[in-house]
Formats: structure tokens, sequence, C-alpha cells
């Protein structure tokens, strides 16, 4: 039941959006006999969960985005909607990764990915954001490279490129995010408002 509550802040328009992540009590149990936390998110005001599944594998942790909830149950939307390598266990040990994001793969072979590039800087930094003053941060970086995928699992079309900044505090996780667009003009940030971490509410 820990949660984190975020503001995002697009650049040029004004008020922020509201955006909270919540552990669900129950995990979600793969075919392949994996016990896998279950994140509900819920954008702005409506009340729509959207769940993401975090499994940890070979030193990673990776995101299953292709479930739906019919009810209180869960069910494959058919998409295929995945990230691997979403983020190292430990980011003391890894200085950089790959990862891939399928937004959705459809039974042609055709679809949507991202490619991302990770880079960890070396020193840790403080991040000052609503919920608070956070020492000894992790800093990753990332370029990630947005294609659509034809019939043939080749990238097809124009390729759109996104810089993004996150910065993750020792025991919280993310506290903050900066988005750009390929000319590096700033597009979104997002900042921790407040959070409950194994039952310590902080502002």
């Amino acid at each position: 039941s820990s949660h984190w509550e975020y503001a995002v802040s697009r650049h040029g328009e004004a008020g922020t959006l509201r955006f909270l992540a919540t552990v669900r009590p129950d995990p979600f149990h793969t075919a392949d006999g994996h016990s896998c936390p279950i994140v509900d998110e819920q954008y702005g005001a409506e009340d729509m969960r959207y769940p993401v599944v975090y499994c940890a594998e070979s030193g990673f942790l990776h995101r299953l985005m292709s479930l739906e909830y019919k009810g209180e149950t869960l069910e494959d939307n058919g998409l295929r909607s995945g990230e691997l390598k979403f983020l190292p266990l430990d980011l003391r040990r890894v200085s950089e990764w790959e990862g891939t994001t399928n937004a959705y793969h459809l039974p042609d072979g055709s679809g949507f990915e991202v490619q991302q590039f990770h880079r960890v800087l070396p020193e840790l930094e403080r991040v000052d954001v609503p919920a608070g003053a956070f020492l000894r941060c992790a800093h990753v970086e990332t370029t990630a490279i947005h294609s659509a995928i034809d019939v043939d699992g080749a990238h097809a079309g124009p390729q759109v490129i996104l810089y993004y900044s996150d910065w993750y505090a020792p025991g919280v996780g993310l506290v903050r995010t900066d988005q750009r667009d390929a000319d590096a003009h700033a597009m979104t940030t997002i900042e921790l408002v407040r959070y409950d971490v194994g039952g310590g509410e902080r502002r």
C-alpha cells in the first residue's frame, strides 16, 4: 500500500496534473511462477486505474503494461506492452544500460517501440522538490528513440527522440523527472509532492 504522488508540469501550460502511483497489497503471479508487485497508476482527477506489473530478473526491474482491470480482475489486453530493463535493482553497480519498451505489438508483427539508452552520472546529488530535500540521489540520463515497427520487424517512418533526466532517492524512489525534446527544449517536469513508503507518510 505504499504510494507516491507527483505534480506534472507541462512547459507553456498553466497548472499541474496530479499523478498517483499505489502498490497493491496482492501481487501478480506470472505464468512461469514469479510473484510481482502491481502498481496502480492514476492521472489527474480520473478514477481509472492503470496497472503496471514490476518483475525482477537478472538484476533489473522489468515492466508489464498490457494488463487492464475487468472489475477487480486483471486481464491481458493483447497489446503485449512492456518494458525490458526499466531500471537496475542496484543503481550503484550499473553505470549504463540499454532497454526497450513495446508500446504495442500486433499479431502481424507491426507495432511501436522505444529504444532507451541510460547512463548513471558518477556523482550523487541533492534534489529539492515539494516533498522535501533529498540527499545522495542517483541521477540517470536517458535518450529515448521512438519508432514504428513494420510487419518484418524493421523500423519504419520517422523517429522521435526525447531526453530524460531522472533522480532517485535512497529508500524513496523517483523524486524528479525532466523531459526535453530533440532540440533539448524543456517539455515536462515531474516532482514528488508526498509519499508513504512502509507506513510513514511524508510531505
